[in-house]
Parts: C-alpha cells; structure tokens; sequence
C-alpha cells in the first residue's frame, strides 16, 4: 500500500500537541514583571522591590499563574521573555522615558496576540501621539500631560464595579500620589473604571503645568464635581484577540503595597488581563511582613523605620504585621492547616480530560493523606476518583496505594470505595472505565506509609467520575480540588475551613450544633441575630412568611426529589409563635400537613387566604373562622405548571401596593393554566407558554386576586426565584446562572422585558457562537451585547439565589430602608443591595446581613420576611451543599430573627375595622398587614378618601405611593389623583401616577404619557415608553419619537426601553423619529437607537453606518451582530449593498 502524503501536516500536528497537554494538564500561565530603573529614593517608586512582591504573592496564591521579573532597567534585553507570556506588567518611570515608547511596534505584535497588560503608577504615562493612541488600543487610557495631573492625595474608595477584579476588596483609604482625570478612550469604550473617588479641591492648588493643574480637569472636577477614575479595567477587541489591559495610577509608596485591599485589587487585575480565574473572595493577597516590604530596594533605607512600616501596616489591616520574616505564612500551628504538597487547579467537567495529573515528591513522608475539596463553592456533583495511585521507589518500580489499607476514609456523600465510585458503580472518567479509589468532596483518605520505605514519588491522576460530571441537573456545575499532605488537614464534619477566608474560619462547636448556630455567624455590626427556631420544632425550611400577628409560617420539606417518599403522611406548614417575648418561638402548630404540598415553594398569608406555591399549582387554603386549620381542601387558583419537585418551577406569591399578585417561575415552569386547566391568554393577547410566541424560559407575571388581568412582566429568565415588588409598583428578584459561571444576577424587572438567557429568537445557548460575543462569561451568559437585552442591576458571582423581600420598615438600620433583601444560599449570605438611581435605572451595592461562608458553610438561607415591628426573619435549610436538586440533611433546620441589640420582638395590635386602625395598618412594614389594610380601605372607598389624603401628605415617599394607589381606585376619583400623581416633584410618585393611570380603565395612559414626555427625570420617561408598549397608533408613534430623541447615548436602560416600546409599532416609530431627525440619524445616539429598533428599514441604516469610515471599526461587530434580529427582504436588499451585489 502506498503511503498518503499530509499536504499541511500543522493542524494535525496541532491537535496532537494539544491532546497531550490536556494529559498532562495545562501549565501555569506566564506573567511577565518588567521593572523601570531606579528612580525617586528610598520607598518611592520601587520598582524593582514592588514587582518582586507582587509577582511572589502571585505566585503563592496558587490561581495557575508563574511569574518572571525582569530587571534590566528597561525594555527586557531578550524580548523572547515575551513569547509565551499570558500577561505583562509594566512598573517604571513613565513621560519620555517609559520603556515602551521605542519598542510601539514590536510590542503591538505582542498586545495583537491576546496578551494582557498592565501598567502601574507611573507606567501609565506616555507622550501624546503614538505612544498614547497605542495605550489607548493596548489599556484603554492613560496619562496625558495638561489633561491629567498627579497630586498626593488621600482617595477614599467606597463602591466597586461588578467585575471580577473587584472581587474580594473591601472599602479602603489611602494616600498616593494618585494621579487622575485620564484620558481615557472615547465614550470610555471598553473600559471599566474600578476604583472611583473625589479628590478634594485641595489637589488643584497647584499652578498650571503638565502634571500639576489645567482648565480641563477644573472643570471636571470643581464644576461638574465628576468622581476620577484611578484604576481601571479595559477589554480590547477581536483586531488585538480580544486582550485585556490594567491601568493602576497609586503605587509611589512603597508601603502602600501593605495595605491587603491596594494589594489585592492589583493582584486581580494581573490575574484577569492573564485570563486565569479569580476566586469569588479575589486573589488572596497572603501577609506582608516589615522585612518582606524592606526587601530588595534600590537605595538604603532612611526615614522609613521598622516601627513606622508598622504603624503603617496596622493602619491598613487593623491588625499588627509580622516584624521578621519574609511574605509567606507562618508555619502551620494547631489551630491552622499544614501546607499541602500538591494543590491543583480547580477541575470542573469542561478541563481537558475531565482530571489533572498529580506528581508528588513523597521521600521521607511517613503519612499520606489524600484530600478533595468542593472548591469552596458548596454543591452537589462533586464525584471524585483518584485514578491509578501509585507509589514509585528510586528504582522506578510502582506499588499501587489500591493494595494497601487506609487508616481513614470519609467521603461528603456516598462512600470511599475501590475501583467503584462514590455510588458504588464503576468509576469512568470522560467516558472510559478506570481504576482507583472513588470518592465525594469532602473527602479525606489518609495512610500511614510503611517504615523505612523507598518511595520517592507518589502518582494518580485527580478527576471527575461521570458519575456527578455527567449528570443533567448539575453536571456542569462539578468542581473540585485535589490535595496530597504529609500531615493531616484540618476537616470539620466533612468540611474544610478553606484559607483566606471572612473572619476566623474557626468553626464554633460541634457541626449542626443549634447552641453555636448564632456563634458561627457574621453579623452586620449595627444588628444581633437571635436563634428563633431550630429542630426539632422545624427542618429544613424552604419558605416562610409572617402573618399580621407576628406567628412564622413554614413550609417544611422533606420529601424532595431523591428523599420525595421519606415522610409518608407529607410535608407540613407550620405556624411558630414567640408567646412570652423573650424572641425564641415557643409555640408551633401544624396547619396542614399532606402529599399535595411536598416541596412547597412559597407560603404567603393574605388575611383568611393562605397560598402555597407548590408541584404543577398555586393553591389556596381558606381559614375563615381563624381555628388554625383549613375550612376545607384547597382550591386551585393556577394550574399546569411543569417543575413539579423542581428548583426552577412556581414560586411564592406576593402582594403589591396595587391590589395585585405577584409572582415568577423559573425555566422548568413552561407555561401556566388557570384553575379549570385551561391555557392563560393575557392581556398581551399572548399564550403564557415557553415556546417563543414570544415567551421563553423563566417569567414574572401580576393579576388579579382571582387570576383575571393576568400579565406577562418579564422572560427569559434561568431560575428566578420569587419577585418581591415594593410600594411604587417595582419588581425585584434574583436570577440563577447555568451553575459555576459566576453570573448570578440581581434585577430590576422593567415590563415586559427580555432577559437574555437564551437567543431571543433562535432559543440558543450562552456558550453558541454568536457575534460580538460578550468577554466575560458571566455578561455572556445573559446575552448582554445583544439588542433587546434588559441589563443586569448586579452581577453577584458564584451563588444559589433563593428568598428575597424588599424592606419598607424603619427598625433596622437606615442602610437597609427601603432596599431588597435577599438570601444566596451557594455563598452562605443574606445580603442587602442599596440602590441609587442610574440615568432611567439603578446601580446597586453589596452589604451583608448574615454571612456563614467562614465558620459554617452548611448556613444555607433560603427566605427572608419583614414582621410586623420591622424585624426581618430568616430562614436556614441547613444542609452540606445546594445545587442539583440535593438534599443531605433531612434532620435540621432554622429560623433567625434580626433584629437591633435590645429590641424585643412584639406584634403591634391590628383592628382594620375603623379607618383610622387601617390607615395605621397601611404603613406597616408586613405585607400580610398592609393586605389587610388594603382590603379595608378599598371596601371604604369614598369614606376613607380623606384619611388616605392625609397619608398622602405623608413625608415618606413609600406611605405616599400606598395612599396614592388606593385613593386612585376609589371610583370616580382616579383622572384626579393621577393628575396630582404627574404634578409631584417626586419622580417616584410621577412614576406611580402613570402606573396607576394605566391600570384604569376610565383613563387613556396615552393621555398621561403626553404630559410627561419632556420631563427632567429619565426614570419617569422610561415608565412612559413602557405605557406605550401595546399602543399601536400614529399618535403613540409620535410621542415615542419625541421620547427617543431625550436618549443620551448612553442609558442601556432607556435604549432597552425605547426598544420595547417600539417592537410592536416599530416602523411607525422609527419612521416619526426620523422625521424628527432628519440627515443627523448618523450621531452615537442616532446608532444606539438604529442598534436597537425592529424597523424594515433599519437594516439599510445599519448597513450605511458599517459603511461609514467614520464608525469605528471596533463598533462593527454590535452593528452586525443587529442584522441578526431582523428578516425579511428587506433585511436581503441591505446586505446586497453592503457586499455591493
């Protein structure tokens, strides 16, 4: 036979190369440190002293990343230093004489392969022309002379982006020489700013010079009172493959990389412009001792004692450093784990071979304990196999660990079995059999080696058994990580105290044990958490609520998925009482218990009502005579829900301020059907159902009490879980991310949005090819760089999102007035996210409540509800891990009051009988009291107009919205109240007038729209376009113009609106608009709206600005990755003349 000749034999050389290195496991990334030459003195500008540090502290963090320093006083005399690097750091004197303005062209080779680059202090000046419209391309700004100036000043760094380089740091202060107002690409395209602050007017002193002051930054800053950027992220584009840059201008003191906060935030952006994953808590910035900050300095030490670095680092840390020393960890005490031998990389079911390779030097170890951590993240799936561990003497020849006896096993779930996985079944790895020992994290395995022996080296391979990788509800989700130690770690119940973790890490007492549940908490530092409830009186709480009398309701589950037929006679809901005020229940009740509530979803007391979200239904039990047990069986108010026993199905229901119900379900509910099992039209004229018409995935829906009026809010959710609204009408909740992709999201529900899950159209994936793909995973993940696409209010990370309300009450402190609250149970956390208002929407931050990530992971809260007297109460699942659909722990559960130190837990008296008991009703932070109330006022109707009045001159914005919803359905009295509504000087009451104008049916919401078209308050106009939605006519179409034009530019949450206000009318929209415009349509607003309206002939106008010379070629993706959502022949003619056919 002859032989064939492989005409380019590269790519079959490529894909060789490439299946041996995933056998192998991937290498630590290169991160190249190139140091400038000696500059200011002693402690000032260390550059070679301050890349050491960082490149050692790297490197200890163990993220996959190998650093290099290169000290050549300049550009690397050997530039092949460059050839495999991942990312490049740049510390050195900058102006004329940084390092890289006689290399722009080589190095722009390297910056178009991808590689990243960051540049500290100094680094970030360049002159003006070349080398600055390089920085421009390579890190999205710089320093330019007589535009930016370099005062020492204190910065005071208070809020952060969601990004992943912020992870992890927390509010700091600190004095540098922080220069600031960058000059920073147009419309700061591409970039993120990352730490933020007002410099003082003291800083522009100075007289003008290059560095010291100008007009520009005056204005900027004294005028315009405009926060200055002084970190910053910035994501390049495909022409430089899709590269990442790091701008930091603090870094002239030298102690300052002391402080763990200014250290870490760099440490994160390395890691990022490297593309290498940033742990949810950042990259840990290890300790810096006295001696490891005096290390390798360019000059002899003077004015900088060992004392003084001292006070400097107890400053920044609030803790005393080490005096001796160098940056490492001290020696493992008792109290802290010894240091492994081999750590890998986190493994999930997408590394190459689905497992790592593990080659430890072991001569001289006398016990070998095999450890695999869930990778700090808590979930289920977690199957783990060491495949083929072997021992190797000098001589090479091997024994197998499998023909010894261990001394200890333990495996998080499962057993520890030989040649089997955790299950028992046979271990398979990426789809072939193997042998070894399987397991489940948390899993420890420990030997005593035998005396005198010769083994030099122990081998396996640490991987994922298909078992957990392979299946359907949590997969994808798997990660572990491997561990081989000489001394045993440090395990709790199963449960490594991971390092660097919030707090202590030193679990408090026996796991589970109810008499530390409190102990092993964080507590915001201005509240107490008591223990209100724990078993045996409860177990495992999946929701609660609090009715008018202070009493919890609690659905109790134990019979879920794998343990569904566990409690024969079913699941319960419960009432808990505190009956003597000490803020411990003392008193339980069960009020139904039956196998037509197992896994409930959601409990919510309304009066008699009492609503279950549960299996295919909401259901609703009557209590008329108050005896604590239902009349009689329950009545179906929805029915036909899919996602019976799953997380991703029907959820509880809420109350608005509006007389309505709220509520969601996740991408596993499907569709909805009213009691008699008959399909919803709504009151878009749409069939509710996931089939793109034009539905799909997750939704928010509100109507009646009786489920008339019923209305599609929102789509395209994952597993939105629970929608809380508050007193304007708002919509609230969390979304669930494809587990493990770190893009748990937070949303503000604009109606009658898209939320990006999938395609809007196609229905297809994140991960699916598509053009101008987000970066990041967790923005690519919901679709974010697509028109259509409602933002994000917060990215959170890696988590479980479960219960959330949102906090009307005055108890607790004033950071949490007015704001959501929501439990994550993946992290341990409930957290608060303060809101303020961003262009037509919002910006939000983090502040924890309760945090058990540090001492007790198995905190897994997954509700939260306002009492009556403003305490919030929380309830705890208690289990190992969350996720796929697990269950581990059927025997605890708990139930938290939080609450201001001193403050004893009491119900206020309810009499809604007179109107002056319901309006007091009314202001109550419950919302099973604020139902009560309503219902009253409502049935009052004209009698109660002048009470309500009163309370509409409340100061309190929210009591104001609440009287005003009521005084706008007393018959006959709506036109009047809602032109009061849209004459407030508060944009929130204007917004709440034109909602309630549109839930009238006396009234023309047209009509309102007209009136506020032109007002001063983004917010108000957005709720404008989204009252002309439905509205099809030449006369809508001219006010969405006039609407449209108001557009900045830069509001994605007004581009969104504007968007589906016109998708139902968009030619006649899009025809007023230009009208209106005429030949300027071709400005950056003009192309935002062209980006986002469903014209025919928007394609033509897409296709001129792609032809536009002008239209940065960077933007040329977005443009045509809009072609995507339009058809027809239109669409084929545009095309045609870009490709001139």
């Amino acid at each position: 036979m002859r032989s064939m000749m492989i005409k380019n034999p590269i790519p079959i050389l490529a894909l060789c190369l490439a299946s041996l290195l995933a056998d192998l496991g991937a290498a630590d990334k290169k991160v190249v440190f190139v140091a400038g030459a000696k500059s200011h003195g002693y402690f000032s500008h260390e550059h070679i002293a301050g890349s050491k540090l960082l490149a050692k502290h790297l490197d200890e963090a163990q993220i996959g990343l190998k650093s290099v320093v290169v000290t050549d006083n300049g550009y690397p005399k050997d530039p092949s230093v460059f050839d495999d690097a991942a990312a490049v750091v740049v510390y050195c004197d900058g102006g004329g004489r940084h390092l890289l303005n006689a290399h722009l062209k080589e190095f722009d080779k390297i910056m178009k392969r991808g590689v990243g680059l960051a540049c500290l202090h100094y680094g970030v000046e360049v002159p003006k022309g070349a080398p600055g419209d390089h920085f421009l391309k390579w890190i999205g700004g710089y320093f330019e002379t007589n535009w930016s100036v370099n005062p020492h000043w204190t910065a005071d760094f208070k809020l952060f982006p969601n990004h992943p380089v912020s992870s992890g740091v927390k509010p700091f202060a600190i004095n540098d020489e922080w220069y600031y107002h960058m000059r920073f690409r147009e419309n700061m395209n591409g970039v993120t700013p990352l730490l933020s602050a007002m410099p003082g007017a003291d800083t522009l002193k100075r007289r003008d010079g290059a560095h010291s002051n100008n007009p520009h930054v005056r204005e900027a800053v004294l005028k315009r009172k405009e926060a200055q950027h002084v970190a910053w992220a910035y994501q390049r584009g495909k022409d430089y493959s899709n590269g990442r840059g790091f701008g930091f201008t603090g870094g002239h003191n030298h102690v300052n990389w002391g402080s763990d906060n200014f250290r870490k935030l760099v440490l994160n952006g390395i890691a990022w412009i490297a593309k290498t994953e940033i742990p949810s808590k950042g990259v840990s910035p290890g300790e810096v001792s006295v001696t490891g900050l005096q290390e390798n300095q360019d000059y002899s030490p003077r004015g900088w004692e060992a004392e003084k670095i001292v006070t400097k680092l107890k400053e920044f840390n609030g803790k005393t450093p080490k005096k001796g020393g160098s940056n490492t960890s001290p020696k493992a005490s008792s109290d802290s784990n010894p240091k492994a031998l081999f750590a890998s990389k986190v493994v999930t079911a997408q590394t190459p071979g689905q497992g790592i390779e593990v080659s430890v030097a072991i001569k001289g170890v006398k016990e070998l304990h095999l450890y695999v951590s869930d990778a700090g993240n808590g979930y289920a799936c977690d199957w783990a196999d060491w495949v083929n561990p072997r021992l190797v003497d000098g001589t090479g020849k091997e024994t197998k660990l499998t023909s010894m006896k261990w001394k200890h096993a333990s495996s998080g779930w499962g057993g520890v079995n030989l040649n089997k996985n955790a299950q028992g079944s046979p271990m398979k790895v990426a789809g072939k059999e193997v042998q070894g020992i399987g397991c489940h994290a948390n899993s420890l395995i420990s030997y005593q080696l035998p005396a005198n022996h010769k083994f030099t080296r122990f081998l396996a391979k640490g991987a994922l058994d298909d078992g957990g990788a392979r299946q359907g509800a949590c997969g994808n989700q798997s990660s572990v990580q491997f561990y081989v130690y000489s001394q045993k770690p440090k395990v709790l119940g199963g449960v490594k105290v991971a390092s660097g973790s919030r707090g202590s890490g030193k679990r408090v007492g026996e796991q589970g044990d109810p008499a530390h549940a409190v102990d092993n908490l964080e507590v915001h530092e201005k509240v107490k958490a008591t223990l209100f409830a724990s078993e045996p009186m409860i177990l495992s709480p999946s929701a609660i609520d609090v009715d008018h009398r202070g009493r919890i309701w609690v659905c109790e589950v134990t019979n879920y998925r794998r343990h569904k037929n566990k409690r024969e006679e079913g699941d319960r809901i419960l009432i808990l009482e505190d009956t003597d005020g000490d803020n411990k229940a003392d008193k339980v009740k069960t009020f139904y218990q039956g196998r037509d509530i197992d896994s409930a979803h959601g409990v919510s007391v309304f009066g008699e009502k009492i609503v279950v979200a549960v299996g295919d239904r909401i259901t609703v039990f009557t209590d008329k005579d108050g005896d604590d047990k239902p009349d009689g069986p329950p009545v179906a108010l929805f029915t036909g829900i899919s996602g019976t026993q799953h997380d991703h199905g029907i959820h509880a229901v809420h109350f608005g301020p509006d007389g309505k119900f709220y509520f969601n379900f996740g991408n596993s509910g499907r569709q909805i059907k009213d009691k008699d099992g008959k399909p919803i039209i709504d009151l878009a004229g749409n069939e509710v159902n996931d089939k793109r018409k034009p539905y799909q995935q997750g939704m928010v829906f509100r109507c009646n009490e009786d489920g008339s009026d019923f209305e599609t809010l929102g789509w395209n959710f994952r597993n939105n879980w629970e929608a809380a609204v508050d007193s304007f009408g708002t919509v609230w909740q969390s979304d669930n991310d494809d587990d493990g992709n770190r893009g748990v999201r937070i949303n503000y529900v604009m109606e009658f949005g898209n939320y990006g899950y999938r395609g809007e159209f196609s229905g297809k994936g994140w991960r699916d090819k598509r053009t101008n793909m987000e970066a990041d995973i967790p923005l690519r993940h919901w679709h974010l760089n697509d028109p259509g696409v409602m933002p994000n209010l917060l990215q959170t990370g890696a988590g479980s999102p479960t219960g959330i309300t949102v906090y009307e009450g005055t108890l607790l402190p004033k950071v949490f007035h007015g704001q959501v609250i929501h439990c994550d149970a993946g992290p341990s956390v409930v957290r608060a996210y303060p809101v303020t208002k961003s262009g037509a929407g919002y910006d939000a931050e983090i502040v924890d409540v309760l945090n058990g990530a540090s001492k007790d992971k198995w905190f897994r809260p997954s509700d939260v509800a306002t009492a009556p007297d403003g305490s919030l109460l929380v309830a705890d699942w208690y289990d190992p891990g969350v996720g796929g659909h697990n269950m581990r722990d059927l025997d605890r559960g708990r139930i938290f009051l939080v609450a201001p130190d001193g403050h004893q837990y009491q119900s206020p008296k309810v009499d809604v009988s007179s109107i002056d008991g319901a309006i007091a009703a009314l202001k109550s932070p419950n919302q099973a009291t604020r139902y009560l109330a309503w219902h009253a006022l409502q049935e009052k109707g004209k009698s109660a107009e002048k009470a309500l009045q009163k309370l509409w001159s409340d100061s309190n914005p929210r009591l104001r919205a609440r009287a005003l919803w009521l005084l706008g359905k007393i018959k006959g009295r709506g036109e009047r109240y809602v032109d009061l509504a849209t004459k407030d000087k508060d944009p929130d009451i204007r917004i709440v007038g034109l909602r309630l104008a549109r839930q009238l049916s006396d009234l023309n919401a047209v009509e309102v729209v007209r009136t506020l078209v032109s007002d001063d308050s983004p917010a108000v106009r957005r709720e404008c376009a989204i009252a002309l939605r439905h509205e099809k006519t030449t006369d809508a179409a001219a006010l969405w113009a006039e609407l449209a034009v108001r557009h900045d530019g830069k509001d994605r949450w007004y581009l969104e609106a504007l968007g589906l206000a016109s998708d139902l009318n968009a030619d006649a929209c899009f025809d007023a608009w230009l009208a209106k415009v005429g030949d300027k349509w071709n400005s950056p607003v003009g192309r935002d709206i062209i980006w986002r309206v469903r014209a025919k002939s928007a394609p033509s106008y897409l296709v001129k600005i792609l032809k536009d010379a002008k239209v940065s070629a960077e933007s040329h993706p977005r443009f045509v990755r809009a072609l995507d959502f339009h058809s027809g022949p239109e669409k084929v003619k545009a095309l045609e003349s870009l490709l001139d056919i």
